[in-house]
């Protein structure tokens, strides 16, 4: 196996969606706003993988869907992820840093 290829496996993010308008509203605004992320359509649901960090803004995702989400609905089309989540007015990050160790310290 390729080391790189197994260093950049410990930096994947990823965050399923059932499908649906809501799902489709984040779709479209991490096509724009993450061009890079990978989006696997696997029937019932979504996949959206990134590498560092995926980022969910939910006004974008608003925008695109015609009326306001907030996080507590949108949580509700949000199956599982794999990463560290850090949530932050209408942002619903998911990175692969160790965000409870303070960089100071070490």
């Amino acid at each position: 196996m390729d080391s790189q290829n197994d260093k950049d496996k410990g930096r994947s993010v990823v965050v399923v969606l059932m499908k649906g308008d809501e799902a489709d509203a984040t779709i479209s605004a991490i096509r724009r706003d993450q061009p890079d992320a990978i989006i696997e359509d696997h029937g019932t649901f979504w996949q959206i993988g990134a590498q560092d960090e995926l980022v969910v803004d939910l006004r974008r995702v608003g925008d695109e869907l015609g009326r306001d989400i907030d996080l507590s609905q949108w949580l509700t089309i949000m199956t599982t992820y794999v990463g560290r989540v850090e949530v932050e007015d209408g942002i619903f990050r998911i990175t692969s840093q160790m965000l409870e160790l303070d960089r100071s310290t070490l």
